[in-house]
């Protein structure tokens, strides 16, 4: 029996070099489901909405090989159905 759609929503830090702020956010802005939040002092708060825990990896990785970027940190995970989200 095929699983039923998921939504997770996941908030990150990315921990970066300050200089590099600007390229950063114009790299990390085109990951699909990401949306900057916040920057100050080499810290970027991200939130990151994708279909499956699988997807929250690999896009952490993608925001690790970006130029600049020293860490990214998962601060917040949760998912549920996609049907739950849309009902609500």
């Amino acid at each position: 029996m095929p699983r039923a759609p998921e939504v997770h929503i996941s908030s990150l830090v990315i921990q970066h070099s300050p200089d590099r702020t600007d390229a950063v956010r114009e790299a990390a802005v085109s990951v699909a489901g990401l949306d900057w939040c916040a920057a100050e002092n080499g810290k970027a708060v991200v939130t990151l909405v994708t279909a499956s825990a699988a997807e929250v990896v690999d896009r952490i990785a993608l925001l690790n090989a970006i130029p600049g970027v020293h860490t990214t940190t998962m601060v917040y995970h949760h998912y549920e159905p996609a049907d739950a989200i849309d009902a609500a």
